[in-house]
């Protein structure tokens, strides 16, 4: 089999066998964050439709839902190819750093870690909440307060069950152009209450996206390292 050179881009002659393989790390780096900001754009095109026609409320469920289905699913399908070991705050927090819902940039996120047990992350701008800011503190606390109170833990709790993540401070931001826009401690504790699974992951999980498996790279890697 001929070698290949990595692309820095696909300028150039169409290639039917192209991979992501053949893309030069650069060029993966430069893929993968306008991938986790597709994330935010479909996130965005879904839930505009859902307001449009039924309001607010029905957006914030509708969105907990969403996070509720995938971010167990797809988190510890990264834990697996990412070998993240571990069920302290360190682990959570490199979940985060890999999350598509944290693009990188988009969501500039700082992380402080104390000690397994406990630690801070702080957005100092958030592109989600400039998003909605300009509608107001309705949607500002529909997103800030609502959808994070009944999303957040479920990220944490993927890792381990006995994490919880509450706002140290978060917007409507006082004073205005408040940085970083919001604040996080993450703890676990024994006696945080354990969430239970709810149904809507049961059923993403059975998903055929959720049980996928890549196969080897060209070379021969294996999607899932040994």
């Amino acid at each position: 089999m001929t070698e290949r050179k990595p692309r820095d881009d696909y300028s150039g002659e169409f290639d039917p066998g192209f991979r992501f393989e053949d893309l030069s790390k650069e060029a993966l780096v430069r893929l993968v964050r306008e991938y986790a900001l597709i994330v935010h754009l479909l996130d965005r095109s879904a839930l505009i439709a859902v307001g449009l026609r039924y309001g607010q409320r029905a957006v914030e469920e509708i969105a907990i839902e969403e996070w509720r289905g995938a971010s167990l699913v797809y988190t510890r399908r990264i834990r697996e190819i990412m070998k993240i070991e571990g069920d302290g705050v360190s682990a959570i927090f490199k979940c985060l750093q890999l999350d598509p819902g944290f693009a990188q940039h988009y969501m500039d996120v700082e992380y402080e870690l104390i000690s397994e047990t406990h630690g801070f992350f702080q957005l100092r701008s958030c592109g989600a909440l400039l998003d909605v800011e300009p509608f107001g503190e309705r949607s500002i606390k529909g997103m800030c307060h609502t959808i994070e109170d009944g999303t957040f833990d479920i990220t944490a709790q993927a890792v381990n069950p006995k994490a919880r993540i509450r706002p140290v401070h978060r917007p409507p931001r006082v004073p205005a152009g408040r940085v970083p826009h919001c604040r996080w401690e993450v703890i676990i504790d024994d006696d945080t209450e354990v969430l239970p699974e709810a149904d809507i992951t049961r059923m993403v999980a059975g998903t055929t996206a959720a049980t996928h498996r890549f196969p080897p790279m060209r070379d021969g890697t294996p999607h899932i390292p040994g």
